[in-house]
């Protein structure tokens, strides 16, 4: 559950002074603009729902298949990484200190 609510705290900005949670994110993708097959299909937000579905069936579920967590572990924990690098790079302190919650837990979880 930590893992699942630690990826909507993960904080993006980018250029022009855009920043969001991942959190506002979803809600922008999901109820503001609705969520359109076109960019369901987007390697980075395709690979976000599977791991967050595969998460919250692993929350669910008596007992879940261990592979079910690996795989959404390993999905949302590879979207994590990239923002993580894009604020390494940057030398932007708050989306380092933002993802480093989600990928010390996903650590943990290996």
């Amino acid at each position: 559950m930590g893992l699942f609510l630690s990826f909507f705290l993960c904080y993006l900005e980018w250029g022009g002074g855009q920043s969001i949670f991942i959190a506002q994110a979803v809600y922008e993708l999901v109820f503001v603009q609705g969520l359109s097959w076109n960019t369901a299909v987007h390697p980075v937000i395709l690979s976000s729902i599977i791991g967050l579905l595969a998460l919250l069936y692993a929350v669910v579920v008596n007992k879940p298949n261990r592979w079910v967590n690996i795989l959404g572990v390993v999905l949302l924990s590879a979207v994590v990484f990239v923002f993580f690098l894009a604020g390494a790079l940057s030398g932007n302190v708050r989306m380092i200190g933002s993802n480093l919650p989600f990928l010390a837990l996903a650590g943990c979880f290996v």
